[in-house]
């Protein structure tokens, strides 16, 4: 009987590790990696007052800025458990996605394309596209965009609005804001489209630059992530987060 017991104990024993061993262990999604690094990255801009800039010391300042702290303060208990990274319209996208940023907040529209390819959280803001022209400039509508040279940012929404509008426009592109507008003032383009919130803090630095009236497209800016189940709880607590703001 003594036999027959150990024996018994012994095939329990091996069974259980087998089963141990059997079992999957389960990737850690994207909480969980915030949490284990202790930190959250993330990537915003920071040539676009008010939304994401830096100070006269070099510090991250802006609406997006106080957004991703209470995010970090949320998730980590501590709003400075952050890091930030710069990013432009043309590789926001791929910031996210290889990894290098948990989350990106940066003045990003949401759109059927972009959703094919991200998560997003709820909207936390709406602008609208309008169209930066010299205060001289011959342009006084929409309709006169046509045949003229108008800039738009790579990976901006702005390439859509413009053909929309103005299928006759000459389109070009342009890495940077800075760029664009650098473009414009040395009359290489006529034109410039992008979010009217962003184009206005242009106009309210430089009186040689102007908005024309029509607002042609509604943007509602939200929180990007990478696609997929990974994300899914960090975007619950990012909703539940905007919900208690508004």
């Amino acid at each position: 009987m003594k036999r027959i017991l150990t024996n018994l104990f012994a095939i329990l024993i091996i069974t259980v590790i087998a089963v141990g061993c059997g079992k999957k262990q389960q990737p850690m999604d994207l909480l969980d990696s915030i949490q284990q690094r202790g930190k959250l990255v993330v990537g915003v801009r920071s040539d676009i007052e008010p939304f994401g800039f830096k100070d006269s010391e070099g510090n991250y300042q802006g609406f997006e800025i106080d957004l991703a702290r209470q995010m970090a303060k949320v998730i980590l208990k501590d709003e400075n458990a952050i890091e930030f990274i710069d990013v432009e319209p043309s590789n926001r996208i791929s910031t996210v996605n290889s990894g290098q940023a948990d989350m990106i907040i940066a003045t990003m529209s949401v759109s059927p394309k972009r959703m094919t390819v991200l998560d997003f959280s709820e909207p936390y803001y709406f602008a609208g596209q309008k169209v930066l022209v010299h205060t001289n400039s011959s342009i006084k509508s929409l309709t006169d965009l046509n045949g003229k040279r108008v800039g738009v940012g790579f990976g901006t929404t702005a390439i859509e609005g413009i053909k929309a509008v103005a299928p006759g426009a000459i389109i070009s592109g342009y890495k940077s804001y800075k760029d664009a507008i650098s473009a414009l003032k040395a009359n290489e383009i006529d034109a410039f489209a992008d979010d009217d919130t962003l184009l206005l803090s242009y106009i309210l630095k430089d009186n040689s630059l102007k908005l024309l009236p029509q607002k042609y497209t509604q943007e509602a800016y939200a929180i990007a992530f990478r696609k997929g189940t990974e994300s899914t709880r960090t975007i619950e607590i990012v909703n539940n987060v905007l919900t208690v703001m508004k």
